[in-house]
């Protein structure tokens, strides 16, 4: 997911629900097939939710570059570190299922 960006995030507390929607950069990735799109935009759908948090809370979403994925297997924390403006952010998920909608 380098070089690709994350466009919005909705959490949806009652239901436990994190939306992200990210533009893939399809044509970076090592696998890339020229008889695929360049980029591809979809949703990463987590629920039951557990953990959610954007670090610092003043970090703006908004088409944000991302930097570097990183997984702690001991406490299934999923972080993605995101370029702002001014700064880096964070946003943290710990959730029990995650799927991957395309939008077409």
């Amino acid at each position: 997911m380098h070089d690709s960006s994350i466009e919005d995030i909705k959490y949806v507390t009652d239901k436990n629900e994190v939306l992200i929607r990210i533009e893939l950069c399809q044509w970076k990735q090592a696998d890339y097939d020229e008889s695929q799109p360049e980029r591809q935009e979809g949703i990463l759908f987590f629920t039951q939710v557990e953990l959610f948090k954007i670090e610092p809370a003043s970090f703006q979403i908004d088409s944000n570059e991302i930097l570097e994925i990183r997984l702690n297997n001991e406490t299934e924390n999923l972080e993605f570190i995101l370029a702002g403006v001014n700064d880096i952010g964070k946003v943290s998920i710990v959730s029990n299922h995650v799927d991957w909608r395309e939008i077409n």
